[in-house]
C-alpha cells in the first residue's frame, strides 16, 4: 500500500467509505483507489499476468475468465461483467454494502443497479454522452463565455460537396475538420480531415457504415460539425469537478495518427495512440488559460449534476492560443498513470476526490493551492500498442508484463513491474495492462493490445516518435508475430464458412441459418479446436532416401518407374536456382492442371519468384521434362534452414504406376539429403482434407513418412460442423490437446480400417466421429436460439 499523508478530513472522509468495486474489461487500470480506499476490490473481465502483481499489492481481483476460461461477455461493458451467472455469485457473496466505480456509465449497468438497488460511483449515461456531443460541448463553451474553434453544426444530409466548397471560402483555407457531432466512443472514429470536396463520398460510406452498425439502437448518428484544421498541438487536460472548484493537471501532448503503433486508419484522423507530458512543457500563459477552460467548463457541468473525473481535449496553435475540442465526461486514458505521476510528487490523486464526490463524503480543500501543485511538470510518456492489421489478426507471440530495456535489439526482461515507480530508468520500459501473454491472443482490427509507459519523453515532433521509442516498439511487434486472420462469411469451393471472434457473435449473426462451417477465432469450450492450417515435415538420415520412404509400395513403385521414365523420353532435372524462363514455364502447366479441377484453385501468381528473391530465399525445382516441354515439377524454397516444396503439378503418366508426382518428390528428397539438409516441409494445407483437399492428399503425405505439425504462422480456431452436404465423403482435420496432434475423423459410411490404413505419424491419438450426431450437437449449441 502506498503512504502519504493526507489532510485529516480526507483521511477520515476516505476511512468512512463503504467497499467500493472496480469494474471494467481489465484491472490494471482500476488499481489506483485500491492503494487508498482500506475497502476495495476488482471485478475484470480478463485474466493475465497483471491481476497477480495487483494481488500482491492486497488488492482482491475477481477474473471472470480465470474462475472460467470459456465465459464470454460481448461487449465487454461494465454492465455485461456484472450482470452474469458467475459476477452475481460473487456479489451476493460479499456481506457488507458496496458500490461500484466505473470508468464510464452504459444502460446495462443501471439497469444492473436498479434490479439489485446498488449504487454506482460516476455520472449516468445520459448526462455525459450529453457533454460528449460535439455540438453541445460548443455551445456550452460559447455559453461560459469562451471561444470556440469557428465552425458550424448541420444536420449530415445538409453537408453536399457544393456545401464543403463554401466552407473552404468562408474559413479561408481548404483543408476542413469533419465530425461527427454525436460519436461518443473511438478515440478519432467519428473525425476526418478533408481539403478536396470529393472526399465527401468516402465520409458518406463511413456515416453509413456507423449509422447500419447502430440499428435497433436508440443512439442517432445526425449532425456533423465543419470546421477548419488548426494547426498546432493535439493536447488535453485531466480534471476532476468537485463542489470546492475543478482541479485541473499539467497540459499533456496527445500521440495522434502514428503509423508505428498501428493507429493510423484509412478514412479516421485524430487516432489516438497515447500521451506525452515530457514533449512540451508549455509557458505559464498557456497553462493558465487552459485551466480557464477546464474550471469554467467543469463548474457548468458541475451545476448540471456532473461530478469527478473528466478529460477536455485541445489545440495548442501556432501563437500560442488555446483551443477547446472536445470533452471526454469519463475517466481518459491519461488514467491511472496521471494518478502515478501526481502520486509521485506526493499529491493525492484525483480519483480520491472523484470517489469522495460521488459518496457525497465530507471533506474540505483548496482548489487553488492544489492545482499550483497539480500543475508541476511532469516527466513520463506512454504508448498504447494497437494492431496494425485492419481486419481481425492473432498475436503467435507472447510477452510477459513487467519492466524491459533494449540490448542488442531484441527486449530484455530486467523485473516484475505494474507501477511508473516500478521504473527506475529513462531506458526502461514497463509493459503491462493486458500483455499477451500466452499465444494466440486475438486482436481486432487496428485494435489496441496493450499499453508501454517510460519515464522522460517517447515523441521526437508531433508526428514521429524518438528513434529508441521505435526500436522497441519495432521489436514487440515481432516478437508478437502478429497475422491476419479470417472474419466475417468466405465462401470457398462452394463451402460457406462463418469465421467469428466469439461463439455468441456467431449465435448471433444473422448469416448463421446459411452456414455450413463456423469458424471462432477464441477458444470455447465445444467445437473442435485446430490449427488452421498444417505443415508436413519429413526428418532426412544418411540411409539412402529409398529406405526412408514409409510405404512399401511406394517405394516398389519409385524403383519401377526410375527404370521406366528413359524409356518414356522424360528426364527429371533438378536446379537450385530456377530462371524467370523456367518457372513461366512451369506456372502455365500449373495453371492448365488445377484449372481442370472440380475444385481447382490457383493460388500462385507470376510474380510469386520475384517476390521470393526480394526477400533473399533460395529457390529452385525438381522438374519432369519430355520433348524440352515440362511436364511436372516441385518448385522449392529454403524458410529457416529448412528446404520446402512451395508448390507441386504434374501430367498424368498412365505408365507409371507411382505417377509423376511420386518420382518428382522422391528425387526432391534426394536433392535435399545431397546438401545436407536434416529436414524438409512439403508445404501447407488448410487441414480439412475432404473437400478442397482430398483425403488421398493426406494418406499419400502419410505413406511418404511426413508428420503433420501446426504451420509455424498460422493461428487456431474452434470449429462448429452445421451441414455436411457439401462434403463428399469422410472429413479429416488435425486438433490439438496438451501439445500433441489428434487426427478427427468424421463419416458415417463405416470404412474405418481403409482411413486407418496409412495414418500420419507422432500423433498422438485417432478419433471417431459420426457425421449425423456431430451436426445435431452443434446445431443445438449455435442455433437452439433461432428454433426456439
Amino acid at each position: 500500500m502506498v503512504t502519504m499523508t493526507f489532510p485529516e478530513d480526507i483521511k477520515e472522509a476516505v476511512k468512512k467509505c463503504p467497499l467500493i468495486i472496480g469494474a471494467g474489461p481489465s484491472a490494471w487500470p482500476r488499481i489506483i483507489p485500491g492503494l487508498f480506499f482500506p475497502k476495495y476490490k476488482i471485478v475484470c473481465y480478463v485474466d493475465c499476468l497483471d491481476n497477480h502483481f495487483i494481488r500482491e499489492l492486497g488488492i482482491d481481483v475477481f477474473s471472470i475468465k480465470e474462475k472460467d476460461p470459456y465465459f464470454e461477455i460481448s461487449p465487454e461493458s461494465p454492465g455485461r461483467i456484472l450482470d452474469n451467472d458467475l459476477s452475481l455469485k460473487y456479489l451476493h457473496s460479499l456481506k457488507e454494502p458496496f458500490a461500484f466505480l466505473v470508468y464510464k456509465s452504459c444502460l446495462s449497468l443501471e439497469n444492473l443497479c436498479d434490479r439489485e438497488g446498488w449504487k454506482f460511483l460516476g455520472n449516468s449515461r445520459s448526462l455525459g454522452e450529453n457533454f460528449e456531443n460535439k455540438k453541445n460541448f460548443k455551445e456550452v463553451i460559447k455559453e461560459v463565455g469562451l471561444e470556440p474553434i469557428p465552425g458550424e453544426s448541420i444536420p449530415i444530409e445538409n453537408l453536399t460537396e457544393e456545401k464543403l466548397g463554401l466552407y473552404q471560402k468562408t474559413f479561408g483555407q481548404e483543408k476542413l475538420v469533419i465530425q461527427l457531432a454525436e460519436m461518443t466512443y473511438g478515440g478519432g472514429s467519428g473525425t476526418v480531415f478533408i481539403d478536396d470536396p470529393r472526399d465527401l463520398i468516402s465520409f458518406n460510406e463511413k456515416v453509413l457504415k456507423i449509422r447500419k452498425s447502430l440499428e435497433g439502437k436508440k443512439k442517432k448518428i445526425e449532425t456533423v460539425n465543419v470546421a477548419p484544421y488548426i494547426t498546432g498541438i493535439s493536447s488535453s487536460i485531466a480534471c476532476c469537478a468537485t463542489k470546492y472548484g475543478v482541479l485541473v493537471g499539467p497540459i499533456q501532448t496527445q500521440i495522434i495518427d502514428i503509423a508505428e503503433v498501428g493507429t493510423q486508419l484509412p478514412g479516421r484522423n485524430g487516432n489516438f495512440a497515447g500521451h506525452d507530458w515530457s514533449f512540451k512543457h508549455h509557458p505559464e500563459k498557456v497553462q493558465t488559460e487552459a485551466t480557464k477552460i477546464a474550471q469554467r467548463f467543469g463548474e457548468y457541468i458541475y451545476n448540471k449534476g456532473y461530478k469527478g473525473i473528466f478529460g477536455l481535449d485541445l489545440i495548442i496553435d501556432e501563437k500560442g492560443y488555446v483551443w477547446p475540442v472536445e470533452c471526454n465526461p469519463r475517466y481518459t486514458d491519461a488514467f491511472p498513470l496521471i494518478s502515478m505521476l501526481q502520486m509521485e510528487k506526493g499529491l493525492v490523486p484525483f480519483d480520491v476526490f472523484h470517489c469522495l464526490e460521488h459518496l457525497g463524503a465530507d471533506y474540505d480543500i483548496d482548489v487553488v493551492k492544489m492545482n499550483r501543485d497539480y500543475q508541476q511538470k511532469f516527466n513520463a510518456s506512454q504508448i498504447i500498442i494497437h494492431s496494425q492489421v485492419d481486419e481481425a489478426s492473432v498475436a503467435l507471440g507472447s510477452l510477459l508484463p513487467g519492466i524491459y530495456k533494449m540490448r542488442e535489439k531484441k527486449l530484455e526482461y530486467l523485473r516484475p513491474g505494474i507501477m511508473f515507480s516500478d521504473l527506475k530508468r529513462q531506458d526502461e520500459y514497463l509493459f503491462t495492462e493486458r500483455v499477451p501473454d500466452k499465444p494466440n491472443r486475438v486482436c481486432y482490427p487496428k485494435g489496441r493490445i496493450f499499453r508501454v509507459i517510460k519515464r522522460g519523453g517517447i515523441l521526437e515532433n508531433e508526428k514521429s516518435l524518438k528513434r529508441n521509442a521505435s526500436a522497441i516498439i519495432e521489436r514487440i511487434y515481432k516478437d508478437l508475430k502478429i497475422i491476419p486472420a479470417h472474419n466475417g462469411l468466405l465462401e470457398s469451393y462452394g463451402l460457406k464458412t462463418l469465421f467469428t471472434y466469439k461463439l455468441t457473435g456467431a449465435a448471433e449473426d444473422p448469416q448463421i441459418k446459411n452456414v455450413d462451417v463456423v469458424n471462432v477465432l477464441n477458444p470455447v469450450k465445444d467445437g473442435f479446436r485446430r490449427p488452421y492450417k498444417i505443415t508436413w515435415r519429413k526428418s532426412l538420415t544418411s540411409d539412402p532416401v529409398i529406405t526412408q520412404i514409409r510405404s512399401k509400395r511406394a517405394r516398389k513403385q519409385i524403383k519401377s518407374d526410375i527404370d521406366k521414365i528413359t524409356g518414356l523420353g522424360i528426364k527429371i532435372i533438378t536446379v537450385s536456382g530456377i530462371s524467370e524462363k523456367l518457372f513461366s514455364q512451369w506456372i502455365r502447366l500449373y495453371k492448365k492442371i488445377i484449372s481442370a479441377k472440380k475444385l481447382g484453385f490457383v493460388v500462385i501468381g507470376k510474380d510469386w519468384l520475384t517476390k521470393k528473391r526480394k526477400k533473399g530465399k533460395k529457390t529452385g525445382a525438381v522438374l519432369a521434362v519430355k520433348e524440352n516441354k515440362i511436364i511436372g515439377g516441385d518448385i522449392f524454397f529454403e524458410v529457416n534452414k529448412i528446404l520446402g516444396v512451395g508448390y507441386g503439378i504434374a501430367e498424368k503418366i498412365p505408365e507409371l504406376s507411382g505417377g509423376l508426382g511420386l518420382l518428382l518428390d522422391y528425387y526432391f528428397l534426394e536433392y535435399a539429403q545431397s546438401l545436407g539438409y536434416k529436414e524438409v516441409s512439403f508445404g501447407q494445407d488448410t487441414n480439412l482434407y475432404g473437400h478442397d483437399l482430398s483425403i488421398g492428399l493426406l494418406t499419400y503425405k502419410s505413406k511418404l513418412g511426413l508428420i503433420p505439425k501446426p504451420s509455424l504462422k498460422t493461428y487456431w480456431v474452434s470449429t462448429y460442423f452445421l451441414n455436411f452436404e457439401k462434403f463428399e465423403g469422410p472429413l479429416m482435420f488435425f486438433t490439438g490437446k496438451n501439445g500433441n496432434l489428434e487426427l478427427n475423423i468424421i463419416t458415417d459410411d463405416g470404412k474405418v480400417e481403409e482411413m486407418q490404413k496409412y495414418l500420419p505419424l507422432n500423433i498422438s491419438a485417432v478419433n471417431f466421429y459420426k457425421r449425423s450426431e456431430i451436426e445435431a450437437r452443434h446445431k443445438k449449441l449455435l442455433l437452439q436460439n433461432l428454433f426456439s
